[in-house]
């Protein structure tokens, strides 16, 4: 979901870019480096995140030109080590591929508010809603929380970066509009199947992975 270049106004993307900075200097400010820093652990597992992050955020999907997708796995970031240092990762990342030329440094704000900020912070705010409304049970956290959370984060970042072309002008020229919304489905169904697939495996496998997620409290009864 990265945003090329030319498909946004300078007085949008620096908006979007100023929305995108601020969070992500809220997010090192409260980010728990203390217990980071304590737990070598937690950081050899955050920096394999960021290298799987890297990864996935270097392909592409194309559809039109100006347009192309990518699965994002804030979810799962999210979900694993809490949004602060989920866009924290996300930061890094984005640098990375603005570095090689895989993306914009004139819109890096506003990428990291599509890819990481918005994603995140929702993932953080579904989580939060589904635990104090629903019973604390295993299964609602893997299929509402992470599977459908994934969906919705997906579509919601989608959302936001059509909101922005469409404030620029340029959705019409890219043809982005009903083709975005068609394959915005399928590829939500993947991004919630990809973060589906790493929860479930870090919760069996390491649950103390996954911040998120207590098993003395969701499988308590089992």
């Amino acid at each position: 979901m990265l945003i090329e270049a030319g498909l946004l106004s300078s007085s949008v993307n620096i908006v979007a870019s100023a929305a995108g900075g601020v969070a992500f200097a809220w997010a090192i400010y409260r980010a728990p480096w203390s217990a980071w820093l304590a737990d070598s652990e937690r950081q050899w597992v955050w920096f394999g995140s960021m290298a799987l992050l890297l990864i996935v955020w270097a392909m592409k999907a194309g559809i039109t030109p100006g347009l192309s997708v990518r699965f994002l796995l804030m979810t799962a970031l999210t979900l694993m080590h809490g949004w602060h240092l989920a866009v924290v990762a996300g930061a890094l990342v984005l640098a990375v591929l603005s570095y090689l030329g895989m993306a914009e440094w004139s819109l890096y704000g506003t990428n990291l508010l599509c890819m990481a900020v918005v994603p995140a912070l929702f993932t953080a705010w579904f989580h939060e809603q589904v635990h104090s409304r629903l019973p604390h049970n295993y299964f609602i956290y893997f299929f509402i929380t992470t599977f459908l959370g994934a969906a919705l984060a997906f579509n919601l970042a989608g959302l936001v970066r059509v909101a922005l072309m469409a404030a620029s002008g340029t959705l019409d020229a890219v043809h982005a509009g009903p083709e975005y919304f068609a394959i915005l489905p399928f590829m939500s169904f993947g991004e919630a199947v990809v973060n589906g697939t790493i929860i479930g495996m870090a919760v069996v496998y390491r649950p103390k992975w996954v911040m998120s997620f207590d098993d003395r409290l969701y499988l308590h009864r089992r």
